[in-house]
């Protein structure tokens, strides 16, 4: 496991506060909360941040997926 930082983070905003990934590791943390996790959004960036923990993708791919699961979550 690496932990790989984005050069830019996603930032995620809930209508109350902003929240700011910076890594898959921490989208991970963020989708685990997420209610809707039978989403295929969710689904489309989970997968791509799991694959980057396991060292079978590049961090940046990832980062697209969290993006589209984050702004279409409103």
């Amino acid at each position: 496991m690496r932990t790989t930082r984005w050069k830019d983070p996603v930032v995620i905003y809930d209508g109350r506060i902003r929240i700011t990934r910076s890594s898959p590791e921490e989208a991970m943390n963020w989708l685990v909360h997420v209610r809707d996790q039978n989403s295929g959004k969710w689904r489309n960036a989970w997968q791509p941040c799991r694959a980057v923990h396991e060292v079978k993708l590049p961090a940046d791919e990832a980062r697209s997926a969290v993006m589209l699961a984050a702004h279409n979550k409103h």
